[in-house]
């Protein structure tokens, strides 16, 4: 059996804060026929949706803290994202460095997730394909 990486769920105490984070700043598409007050589900241009769901409305035995995950979010310009994020008040983490196949910088969306926003060099994004 295949396993692919099919979504990222991310519990969140403030669903709504969230969402507007998610598809007004980074423009994710919300998908309301999956979508409740208590779980929104977002695509976003390319590549693996991500669910929000309300921490209150997980099971007995399910332990949840918020920031627990990281999400991955790849863009064409590292230094211009960061630059967009400060200007709008994104609790920004790190400066833009070198990881060896592209630039990163890390922040906190408006629940603590940690977000590694990066892009790859196009030699190395070639290889990719």
């Amino acid at each position: 059996m295949n396993y692919a990486f099919g979504m990222l769920s991310l519990y969140v105490q403030d669903v709504e804060k969230s969402q507007a984070f998610y598809t007004e700043f980074l423009g994710m598409k919300l998908l309301p026929a999956f979508s409740s007050p208590t779980f929104v589900f977002l695509q976003p241009t390319e590549g693996t949706p991500i669910a929000l769901q309300d921490m209150s409305t997980l099971p007995p035995g399910v332990a949840a803290q918020s920031g627990g995950f990281e999400v991955n979010l790849e863009v064409e310009d590292a230094n211009a994202a960061r630059q967009e994020w400060i200007a709008k008040g994104v609790e920004v983490l790190t400066e833009v460095t070198d990881m060896g196949a592209g630039l990163f910088f890390r922040a906190k969306d408006p629940e603590g997730h940690v977000l590694t926003v990066y892009h790859m060099y196009p030699q190395v994004k070639a290889m990719r394909q």
